[in-house]
């Protein structure tokens, strides 16, 4: 445990929908910070849980009490207690069907009512509590009403559901034709009524810089993020340091641009593109690895912060890349209160604040264990 008192100035930029700026300049005050940390496990009584892709299945209840995981093997649902620490049912699905889970799942979410929504294919499928009756909502042209979907646009992996699950906010994106890999901005879904309402960040296209694209036609580049807190929904990326704010009450967009001392504020660009060689395109992405990567926001209720993780190279050994952790942490408006360089980290797949802990899923001896990361803070 350490106690570092680091004064920070974070510069951002605000934006209302119709497009005014205004640079806002903010000096907080010193700041200490300290951590405990420990790990516990789940106690599956006896049984394997479905670790196959790192818990990417698998959602918290929004008052934090129970971690649902999709097994889409079985498939069924593992519910654990997550006071008790404990497996405490496992719900039985069905993959095909009017009430499947479909053939492709990327993400889940659950509601306060205990509704299940299924990210699939261009597709979300809304189970009730129950899991009797199921409704499927389709993303693409027209298939929502309001603001149009293009041909070749798609929502970005892992949206946001509301808590009471009659919103979803997604990053939308293109997918298609000459706008490949063009990220768009962020859309608006009302799950009951079918309505969308797309809002542009036209900001998000420079993601498009760093794509390589190889000979057949598949890409990496880098990634977007969404969260939410309170009436927020934050959109930020691995690229950038930097996020975009939507008041989802007031209808107004802010940009935040943060400094660092610890890293640089953005990868450098110029990426391979796809009539390159393999060498080439390898090269890149040895290059690529020295430089910064931002993580995503993790909301933290109980002390209003949030927190994000990056990398940044902190030396070469011979070959080999050494790369520096960094926690950055803001306030619940996102004003930056405090970065330092950490020895944790969070799990890209499942991490989440609960009762003011971070935890962070780790597979331990092939058991379902979490790194709980405990802040105490100290503001002046």
């Amino acid at each position: 445990m350490r106690r570092i008192l680091f004064p920070i100035i974070a510069l951002f930029i605000l934006a209302s929908c119709d497009g005014e700026k205004e640079i806002i300049m903010k000096e907080d005050q010193p700041f200490t910070f300290s951590v405990e940390i420990d790990t516990v496990t789940i106690d599956f009584k006896d049984r394997f849980y479905f670790m196959e892709i790192y818990l990417a299945t698998a959602t918290v209840s929004p008052d934090k009490k129970f971690l649902y995981n999709l097994n889409i093997s079985a498939p069924n649902l593992e519910i654990i207690d997550l006071d008790k620490l404990e497996l405490i049912e496992i719900e039985p699905m069905e993959k095909e069907g009017p009430k499947g889970i479909g053939p492709v799942v990327f993400g889940i979410s659950i509601t306060q009512q205990n509704e299940l929504v299924v990210e699939g294919w261009n597709e979300y499928r809304v189970f009730d509590s129950l899991r009797t009756e199921m409704k499927t909502i389709k993303i693409g042209p027209n298939h929502l009403k309001g603001d149009e979907m293009e041909e070749g646009e798609r929502f970005e992996y892992y949206p946001v559901v509301s808590d009471d699950g009659s919103h979803l906010y997604a990053i939308y994106k293109e997918d298609a034709g000459m706008k490949l890999g063009e990220t768009k901005g962020l859309a608006l879904v009302d799950l009951v009524n079918s309505r969308i309402r797309k809002i542009p960040i036209p900001e998000l296209n420079s993601l498009k810089q760093f794509i390589i694209q190889n000979q057949y036609g598949f890409e990496k580049g880098e990634s977007s993020y969404i969260a939410k807190s309170k009436n927020n929904l934050i959109v930020s990326t691995s690229a950038f340091n930097e996020a975009f704010v939507f008041d989802m009450i007031n209808d107004t967009l802010i940009h935040k641009v943060f400094h660092s001392q610890l890293t640089s504020e953005a990868k450098k660009g110029n990426s391979t593109n796809e009539s390159s060689s393999e060498e080439d395109r390898n090269a890149t992405f040895k290059e690529r690895s020295k430089e910064v990567k931002f993580g995503k926001f993790l909301y933290d209720e109980q002390n209003e912060k949030f927190w994000r993780f990056s990398y940044d190279q902190d030396r070469m050994i011979g070959d080999s890349i050494v790369l520096k952790t960094v926690l950055t942490i803001f306030d619940s408006d996102l004003n930056q209160l405090h970065e330092e360089k950490v020895g944790y980290d969070y799990s890209y797949y499942q991490s989440f604040f609960k009762d003011g802990m971070l935890y962070s899923y780790i597979n331990l001896n092939d058991e379902m264990a979490f790194v709980r990361v405990k802040p105490h803070y100290q503001e002046f």
